[in-house]
């Protein structure tokens, strides 16, 4: 009989507690959240069954449905790297850079920036390559545009950073300069870049720019003394070089060219330039103008070789010292007697600094005559040649024998002799 009664109670006691889950269920209380761990999701559960690669799973969790991605896709690329979709978009990017930098090394500019545009804008090394093209190619505003997204994207680009100190040395910006400067030297040791920090570092701390004055092509500034009206006279003769010497080479920069104009004290103190020299040209015209004012033929002819120089280095770094020295007094005077190979031309090709005072003067002639020589023979159409082929990475020897017909080798040792 006591059993009788206990089992009663026991089967009492059951019924009522399903009577009360079911209480729940139809009063609105959430049914115990499902989850389950899938490959490339994140952990939901680790007593879960895991489904197999490749197949679609769904799983019900709170009430929703969840799409979990079969494993391998590009959206479940998550701590087992990308997927395989996304693996060969990222290698046919990197084969695009590879080949934009293969056109840049060649010298087409042009297809570099159309290869790179193709890819999206985080994808390293891409906006550096656009930038240097830009760069190449004269268009500043651009090549500064690229090079800064470059730097953005890959703080340790040593050549964005190196190639954005020397734009911003040039366009007179201390500031920027000295930052990407800086910010190269703690990447890379180079000595370059080391010069031109030194340059800016310089300019910043002796400046004392009494005024200074533009136009869309030059930007000018006084340094040390009190000019009166010259600065309009300095522009009228820039502006007359930008014309003259940019119709020859074919060549107008988009971006405005620095000038600096000393008095002659502050010239070789700030610049080292040696003592005979009456210009400089190092990424900006530098000239010492104190009693120019009163001669301006001079200043004319100081003024149309210290820009040559920056057309030629704009053009290409590589030019043998003679030839862009030929060039810049090719357009600033012509000598009423041109002369031979006095001075070997070979020792010619990289400073004019170990001549004595005498020497320079002969150094000077000499390398006018040879690249007149030049002009008068092939046409001024093959120095431009000449110079756009170093530019586009052809060795000189190369370069000189596809524009003037013999090697750079057979010219140096056989012109102007006998």
């Amino acid at each position: 009989m006591g059993r009788v009664i206990i089992y009663s109670l026991l089967i009492c006691l059951a019924a009522l507690t399903a009577y009360l889950y079911f209480e729940r269920l139809e009063e609105g209380d959430p049914a115990p959240a499902v989850t389950v761990e899938f490959p490339g999701t994140k952990p939901l559960h680790p007593s879960a069954p895991q489904p197999r690669q490749g197949k679609q799973e769904t799983v019900t969790v709170q009430g929703e449905v969840a799409k979990v991605e079969p494993r391998g896709s590009e959206a479940a690329a998550g701590e087992d790297g990308p997927s395989p979709e996304r693996g060969r978009a990222l290698e046919k990017d990197r084969e695009r850079v590879s080949a934009a930098a293969e056109k840049f090394r060649a010298g087409d500019y042009e297809g570099a920036i159309r290869l790179c545009r193709e890819l999206p804008v985080d994808v390293k090394g891409a906006q550096g390559i656009m930038g240097m093209s830009y760069l190449k190619l004269g268009d500043h505003e651009s090549a500064e545009r690229y090079l800064e997204e470059a730097a953005k994207n890959d703080p340790g680009d040593f050549g964005a950073r190196k190639a954005l100190a020397f734009l911003y040395y040039k366009k007179d910006d201390l500031e920027k300069g000295l930052l990407h400067a800086e910010a190269g030297l703690s990447i890379k040791r180079d000595q370059e870049l080391q010069k031109v920090y030194e340059k800016l570092r310089k300019d910043k701390n002796t400046r004392q720019v009494s005024e200074s004055e533009s136009t869309s092509h030059f930007r000018i500034a006084f340094d040390g003394y009190k000019h009166g009206g010259m600065s309009r006279k300095v522009l009228e003769i820039l502006e007359d070089a930008y014309s003259s010497v940019g119709k020859e080479f074919e060549y107008f920069p988009s971006a405005p060219v620095s000038a600096i104009l000393y008095t002659n004290r502050d010239f070789y103190d700030i610049t080292r330039a040696p003592g005979w020299s009456v210009g400089i040209y190092d990424g900006k015209i530098r000239i010492p103008v104190r009693g120019a004012e009163s001669n301006e033929a001079v200043l004319k002819k100081v003024l149309f070789h210290e820009y040559a120089h920056s057309v030629v280095r704009s053009l290409t770094p590589r030019c043998p010292l003679w030839i862009n020295e030929g060039l810049a007094e090719y357009f600033s005077q012509s000598y009423a007697r041109k002369i031979g190979q006095v001075i070997p031309l070979e020792l010619l090709a990289d400073s004019f600094s170990w001549l004595s005072g005498d020497q320079v003067g002969v150094a000077y002639r000499e390398s006018y005559s040879a690249v007149s020589s030049l002009i008068e023979r092939h046409g001024f159409y093959r120095m431009r040649e000449f110079l756009r082929s170093l530019s586009a990475g052809s060795d000189l020897e190369q370069a000189f024998r596809g524009s003037f017909g013999q090697t750079y080798s057979e010219f140096v040792s056989t012109w102007g002799k006998g």
